[in-house]
């Protein structure tokens, strides 16, 4: 059963990632009625009705409950959570990453996951990718199984592990300092591909540009708003990702740049992180830009901050905060700090808003939410 938790906590991060490479061939109209996950010999079926229940009204099956009972209180939150994310998408862009020679590579591989008795694997994911992003509620991973052409969909564990390896590969050990590899990693490379593609030629009113937290928010800013935040992101791929974007002539009339977390657990010198987001707000201003927001780095929990492959120490982010408000004197840029105080207690993150010390959960997420719509409504 913990595999079956991994599997379903991780596949809305795999979601994300599948999403990039569909495309618009599409297969009957069917819809899976269970998801079954495999892991040798072992198998567990829940029917999508009682997840889709379960997120909906908290009301749990007793197929469903078989599975709960085997999670910790913060697996169930994480679980909760994950059934939350819903992603909004520009389907044509996702129809022009599927041509390119990364995007049929790992949507091949992905399929691989799938398991079928015939060799529709790379159809029924297109299939369910697609229209799920159709759904009104957006990508996520009820409207992905709702959308799957079959009335079962059974996923190998094993293999969708290696995907996940795969899609965050790095060069570091897992004990290791983690590294920026946002623009190395192919989860990270088909994540900046699609922006460019959907980026083309568009003007936004605001943009959104930040590491996990932000790319936590999802689209949900609002017609007109662009939501640039990738995982991982430090100023170093921060750079990389706008000089990718500039020749898409996008256009954002206001940018909130919330970034400096992954500065401080990577290990970035004050100096060049100072550089770094120089140069980042001057690449913004040739985008059209009217208005420039910056925001503190975020803090993680005091545990979190002990574990070096989790988060920077409590008193690197301080530093990195000061060093933002430093930046934003010269610049001539304000730091918006409102509304992000709830998130905190002494400058730590509260217990009850993240899901593992560093990153927010669903409630954390809304208060984050909100005060980005404060910035934005300026």
């Amino acid at each position: 059963m913990k595999y079956f938790y991994r599997l379903l906590i991780s596949l809305s991060g795999c979601l994300i990632f599948l999403l990039l490479h569909s495309g618009l061939g599409l297969l009957p109209s069917l819809a899976a009625e269970k998801v079954t996950v495999r892991y040798g010999l072992f198998e567990q079926s829940i029917p999508v009705a009682d997840i889709r229940n379960y997120d909906e009204t908290q009301k749990v099956s007793a197929d469903l409950q078989s599975f709960l009972d085997y999670l910790s209180a913060k697996e169930k939150q994480k679980f909760q959570d994950a059934l939350k994310v819903k992603i909004s998408l520009d389907i044509v862009a996702l129809d022009q990453l599927i041509n390119t020679g990364m995007g049929k590579q790992i949507l091949s591989f992905a399929s691989a996951a799938i398991a079928r008795r015939d060799q529709a694997s790379i159809q029924a994911l297109r299939s369910s990718i697609i229209l799920g992003a159709k759904s009104a509620e957006g990508l996520g991973i009820i409207s992905f199984l709702e959308a799957y052409p079959s009335n079962q969909l059974v996923v190998d564990v094993s293999k969708i592990s290696q995907l996940v390896s795969m899609a965050n590969s790095s060069s570091s050990s897992a004990d290791a300092r983690p590294k920026d590899n946002v623009s190395s990693s192919p989860l990270g490379k088909i994540a900046l591909q699609y922006q460019t593609l959907a980026a083309q030629d568009k003007q936004f009113s605001g943009c959104l540009f930040g590491d996990s937290i932000s790319a936590g928010v999802g689209n949900t800013l609002g017609n007109g708003t662009f939501n640039f935040g990738l995982n991982g992101l430090s100023t170093i791929s921060l750079l990389e990702q706008l000089k990718s974007l500039i020749p898409t002539k996008v256009k954002c009339e206001k940018t909130i740049i919330a970034i400096g977390g992954n500065d401080a657990l990577y290990g970035t010198s004050d100096e060049l992180f100072s550089k770094n987001l120089q140069e980042a707000i001057a690449l913004v201003r040739t985008m059209g830009n009217k208005e420039i927001f910056l925001i503190p780095a975020f803090y993680s929990t005091v545990a979190a901050s002990s574990d070096p492959t989790v988060a920077a120490p409590l008193s690197r982010l301080e530093q990195i905060n000061a060093l933002i408000n430093q930046v934003a004197e010269t610049e001539k840029v304000p730091v918006a700090a409102a509304g992000l105080e709830a998130l905190y207690e002494n400058n730590v993150l509260k217990e009850n808003l993240t899901t593992d010390g560093d990153h927010l959960n669903a409630e954390g997420l809304k208060i984050y939410r909100q005060a980005l719509l404060q910035i934005l409504a300026k």
